[in-house]
């Protein structure tokens, strides 16, 4: 091409495409600015060269290119779309759903238009228009891999695994080598329980691409619950290895390290991902968690290197005369009375409800069994702290012993609702054995119905024991004994719970 200078407009816009096609992005873009400068107003080479622009990150140009290009052609649906992503990357969402909107009306057919007002869609939390979206998608052309994979997203969110699972299998079977279906497609296994499959569909993504970060991400989360830490570990240092910034890869990592006995490193994993993301509630809550862990071995350490004599040990774990041979719990749970203020169950509705500014609230379950993680005695409001001081009070005398509270949170049930057979300890029980001295308090508000046929029991295990709650009981037992609850009432059930340590 000796001879560039004498080359047409479309030919050197040919070699422009020809370019753009195999990456050759640096060359492409020198052509497609030849083009311009022949043509000011050729607005398919603006387009493109946006396209570039934005391949590169430079969003402000691709964004100028765009626009420029629909000024010349306001019916250009490419180049609405292609702003619409400008705008989506931006994370301004109503912009970028005006540009994908344009493009449908422009082109009714426009097949990624639909997948992407999908997007966002779902990011504005929409899941119903979403879901619509992804199907006319597919309606349009059954084999758009991404509208699949986006369906199967959406059935997951609103908790249809199966439907969910046929879409990524679906988006496999169109392109088997379409990694983001895979992981998904884990990922659903995963929540159905089926641990094996799962790690078999994140292998398979690792296997096509070793850095895939989501995928290391995930598996990660299956070895945490498998108790594979070192494995867990290894995965998500990963995902850090890759991308530094994973805030969610250093909380996990945290905890990880919590479960090793690190606390130190643990620590600092959680204040890397504070540092990251701010507003990072989880990271807060389990650094919370941490420091009052490690202000619990430093209270341990300082009564177990006491020099008064009165002080035989701390928790009191090998004598006879601990408090957990003196009330027997592990026959017999302790039972207790308190009068239930109604304002206190009207509060613990209002935080429920209320849609409050508050980032603490927006994992609060209601119904199922679900126990909230909200942590109830970390508020202001006047019912709870008074409930809250009653509740220390009536332990402390029961149990004739200090008391160090770790958990608060309350459940709301409703019918049909109830939690799978469990205990309360924690590998920070077992690291520094702890697991004699903490204790598990369940306190009743309302009992919701007791005359229906199930009314709802709670089982302890280890040896069997079925309690009928009533109004205000108040029970005490052992962390490490396993119970469940059922409720099928007509009424919700209400109650709070608290995990705590006993010592002398």
């Amino acid at each position: 091409m000796n001879d560039e200078k004498d080359l047409t407009v479309d030919q050197t816009f040919d070699l422009a495409v020809r370019n753009h096609q195999n990456s050759n992005f640096h060359d492409a873009q020198n052509y497609y600015q030849k083009v311009l400068k022949i043509d000011p107003n050729h607005f398919t080479a603006l387009n493109n060269l946006g396209a570039i622009y934005q391949s590169i990150k430079d969003h402000q140009k691709a964004k100028d290119c765009y626009e420029r290009a629909i000024e010349i052609n306001p019916n250009y649906a490419d180049a609405y779309n292609n702003l619409g992503l400008v705008f989506h990357g931006q994370e301004d969402y109503q912009k970028a759903k005006s540009c994908y909107e344009k493009t449908i009306e422009i082109n009714p057919n426009y097949v990624g238009a639909h997948n992407n007002l999908g997007v966002i869609y779902k990011e504005l939390g929409e899941n119903q228009k979403a879901k619509s979206c992804y199907e006319k998608s597919i309606e349009i052309d059954p084999n758009y891999v991404g509208a699949h994979n986006n369906l199967g997203v959406i059935f997951k969110e609103l908790g249809e695994n199966q439907k969910a699972k046929e879409c990524f299998k679906k988006a496999i079977e169109v392109n088997p080598g379409y990694l983001d279906a895979h992981n998904n497609l884990g990922v659903i296994f995963k929540e159905l329980g089926e641990n094996q499959k799962a790690k078999e569909c994140f292998k398979k993504v690792i296997e096509i691409n070793p850095d895939h970060i989501n995928t290391h991400f995930n598996l990660g989360i299956i070895f945490k619950e498998l108790e594979e830490n070192q494995k867990a570990k290894r995965c998500f240092e990963k995902v850090i290895e890759i991308n530094p910034n994973y805030s969610e890869a250093h909380n996990n990592l945290g905890n990880v390290f919590k479960d090793l006995g690190n606390l130190q490193k643990a620590e600092e994993c959680y204040e890397k991902a504070i540092k990251l993301k701010p507003n990072y509630k989880d990271a807060y809550d389990n650094l919370d968690y941490l420091l009052k862990e490690k202000r619990l071995l430093t209270k341990i350490g300082k009564i177990k290197n006491s020099d008064d004599k009165t002080k035989i040990s701390f928790f009191k774990k090998n004598t006879t005369k601990s408090f957990l041979t003196n009330l027997r719990l592990t026959s017999n749970p302790l039972i207790l009375k308190r009068k239930v203020e109604a304002k206190l169950i009207s509060q613990l509705y209002k935080i429920k409800f209320d849609k409050l500014d508050d980032p603490k609230l927006k994992n609060l379950h209601y119904g199922n069994g679900k126990t909230s993680d909200y942590k109830l005695f970390e508020n202001d409001f006047a019912a709870i702290k008074n409930v809250e001081k009653d509740l220390i009070n009536i332990m402390k005398e029961a149990i004739k012993s200090d008391i160090f509270i770790i958990d608060s949170f309350f459940n709301i049930f409703q019918k049909g609702s109830g939690v799978i057979s469990h205990n309360h300890i924690t590998n920070f029980d077992y690291n520094f054995g702890l697991l004699n001295q903490k204790y598990s308090l369940t306190y009743y508000l309302d009992i919701g119905d007791q005359d229906c046929s199930e009314p709802g029991f709670l089982k302890l295990q280890d040896p069997d024991k079925k309690i009928l709650p009533s109004e205000g009981m108040i029970l005490i037992f052992p962390a490490s004994r396993k119970h469940s609850a059922t409720y099928n009432g007509r009424k919700d059930r209400v109650m709070i719970g608290i995990n705590f340590y006993s010592f002398i």
